[in-house]
């Protein structure tokens, strides 16, 4: 019988082949990242959307299947597993940058005060002076205000005048992209050694990856139960892709988006969307039945607890601050999230000193940070926070305000990408954004100077290192160390792949973007007003005319999140037959939650008919769901660049 490679995640470093990060892997990521960018932003923008987009992984899949052609035809021109993933790595870094992603909002905000600005909305008196000039452009200036208008004839893109506020707005991303590269080195081997988190993102591809010594396809591909799963799923998106053409054939819309599956309850109460997405539910079949079970009895509670609060009046809070349903469910859910995320710090306590012994200690044999020493992460971590609190500082916060939004951040990114890396969501939302939200809520406006509230609004929007639900590159860091394995050990090229990708992908994205705007005028759909939409509905706390207070009220809603998830983290730890996981609190979701109920329904199913053993041969059958919806998608998408240019067909989104 054909050796099966040893390519499984999670293996050891001895039965594991030594590869390198090469030169071609990183030519060919960049050139991946490049093409994805130009193709996404001119032919299909919603595929970006998720921290797990499908925008990565079209490109990886394909690469897939070319590599198992030049196995086939010219095996000396094969990639190795190492550089595939390499690849893979580069465009998931890169990969919710473009189109409607990052580049949408930040090319929209970037010249966007001066031009929204008006008599009515006060924009120039109140908030535009605390604006740093070097991170915006003046849109009365004629040639800036071109990207909105199109160019006149002769004229030529002033390229130079958008490299300043990228470059500036960079040099903060890259402090905090750079902070959750080496937090991940540090906390890696607690997530996958000691709590024996699931990674299912990462598994997925590894999935693609296994091969037999000798074969050219991977073994996924001979499994029929890989094939049923890709056959349902492309079957219904290619009898949709047929209705493009044959207008009278009926169209299947059991993949449409979330709001034509809406469900109404009635007057107050929030809907339920009975939507189904053959990605997220490939994914969600890796993730604990007890973690499933959560998510979906949650919502349910969330809804009714909502419905209720707004059908009575319940307000919490001091006269004219006071919080609605909305936002009781966002502090209950934040103080979920901000226990669940220092009770994780609190569990790692031992194994983060052992890292920190480690580096300050002379001997090095026992130093298995992956993929730096420990010594280089601990190191890296300090000079990100500081140049992150540094650029903070240098827009107009101050040292306290700086202080508090670097925690609130550490809270949401940590929260999205340990949690991702448990539960293989690609939609998880924390509560409370960045931090934002939770600081008007919490604290109030009445300390926070004017221009600290005027960049603190556009600090916590898209432009800096993406939305909380589209949060760009942080959660992918983990997986792609899982995906590497112990075999890269101590080697920086990854680092400098995703450093590299991030940065080509966010200049390629915005100077796509920006071209395509002057080209075709960016009021023709290019370019949206929301960056400032945010910035304006804040005029009368900036100004002073509105002034909310420290609210021990609310402070108590959101300690009953933080009491709950810990009363709840205790029962899992008390009662092992406990089925409730307080992260389902910290992330609520009503989007997808029925896609959550089927799959733990399934899984259940599957549970108590086989066992482990059923599971685990049912796996590829999800796998191939996954790989059919990739295709259905890809195929609809170069069909409308060709046949539909101008219109195109829903396929994949929210």
């Amino acid at each position: 019988m054909a050796q099966i490679k040893a390519y499984d995640i999670g293996q050891s470093p001895q039965t594991q082949v030594p590869e390198k990060v090469t030169g071609r892997a990183l030519l060919l990521g960049v050139f991946t990242v490049v093409f994805s960018t130009w193709y996404m932003t001119y032919y299909a923008g919603n595929l970006v959307k998720s921290f797990f987009p499908v925008a990565v992984l079209i490109p990886f899949v394909t690469w897939v299947v070319i590599n198992a052609g030049l196995k086939a035809s010219m095996p000396r021109f094969a990639l190795s597993r190492t550089e595939l993933v390499t690849i893979l790595a580069m465009v998931w870094v890169a990969g919710n940058l473009p189109a409607v992603g990052w580049a949408l909002h930040s090319v929209s905000l970037i010249p966007s005060p001066e031009f929204y600005a008006s008599p009515e909305n006060r924009l120039r008196e109140t908030a535009i002076p605390y604006l740093p000039q070097w991170l915006f452009l003046d849109a009365r200036n004629p040639i800036v205000r071109q990207v909105y208008t199109g160019l006149q004839k002769g004229d030529s893109i002033p390229w130079l005048m958008w490299v300043q506020p990228f470059s500036w707005w960079l040099v903060g991303i890259l402090g905090a992209l750079m902070g959750g590269f080496f937090g991940s080195v540090l906390f890696f081997k607690q997530w996958q050694e000691k709590e024996r988190l699931v990674f299912p993102m990462a598994e997925f591809p590894a999935a693609l990856l296994e091969e037999r010594e000798g074969e050219c396809l991977p073994v996924i591909f001979k499994d029929r139960l890989f094939w049923m799963g890709f056959g349902l799923v492309a079957s219904i998106i290619g009898w949709n892709i047929l209705g493009y053409f044959a207008i009278s054939l009926p169209r299947i819309t059991l993949f449409d988006v979330y709001t034509s599956k809406a469900v109404d309850l009635g007057l107050y109460y929030p809907d339920i969307y009975l939507r189904v997405q053959p990605l997220i539910m490939g994914l969600a079949y890796l993730c604990p039945v007890d973690i499933l079970f959560s998510f979906w009895v949650y919502n349910l509670i969330n809804i009714y607890k909502v419905g209720i609060i707004n059908r009575t009046g319940f307000a919490v809070g001091l006269e004219g601050q006071a919080a609605t349903g909305g936002e009781i469910a966002m502090l209950e859910s934040h103080g979920a999230l901000v226990f669940l995320v220092f009770w994780s710090v609190w569990v790692a306590r031992q194994h983060l000193k052992a890292t920190f012994v480690m580096a300050l200690s002379q001997v090095r044999e026992d130093d298995d940070g992956e993929p730096v020493s420990y010594r280089t992460a601990w190191v890296g971590l300090l000079l990100s926070s500081i140049c992150m609190g540094g650029w903070l500082m240098s827009v107009g916060f101050t040292f306290v305000t700086t202080l508090l939004q670097m925690l609130l951040m550490f809270i949401c990114y940590f929260g999205i990408t340990k949690y991702a890396a448990t539960t293989g969501f690609t939609f998880l939302t924390p509560a409370g954004g960045k931090g934002h939200r939770i600081i008007m809520s919490l604290f109030g406006t009445e300390n926070l100077q004017p221009g600290t509230m005027t960049m603190m609004t556009s600090v916590n929007r898209n432009t800096f290192l993406g939305e909380a639900m589209r949060t760009t590159s942080l959660p992918s860091i983990a997986h792609i160390f899982r995906l590497m394995g112990n075999h890269l050990t101590r080697h920086p090229g990854i680092c400098i792949a995703i450093v590299m990708a991030f940065v080509v992908g966010f200049y390629g994205s915005a100077g796509i973007k920006i071209y395509r705007s002057y080209m075709e005028g960016g009021l023709n759909g290019h370019l949206v007003s929301w960056p400032m939409d945010q910035l304006i509905n804040e005029i009368p706390y900036i100004e002073g005319s509105k002034v909310t207070v420290f609210d021990m009220q609310k402070w108590g809603v959101w300690g009953f999140g933080a009491g709950t998830a810990a009363v709840l983290t205790y029962l899992r730890a008390r009662f092992a037959w406990w089925p409730f996981h307080p992260v389902a609190i910290a992330f609520p979701n009503n989007r997808y939650a029925f896609c959550v109920f089927l799959v733990w329904v399934v899984k259940v199913v599957v549970l108590r008919l086989g066992g482990v053993s059923l599971y685990r041969k049912s796996k590829p059958f999800w796998f191939g769901v996954i790989v059919g919806y990739l295709f259905g998608i890809a195929i609809s998408s170069v069909i409308d660049a060709i046949w539909f240019p101008d219109g195109g067909h829903f396929v994949h989104g929210w």
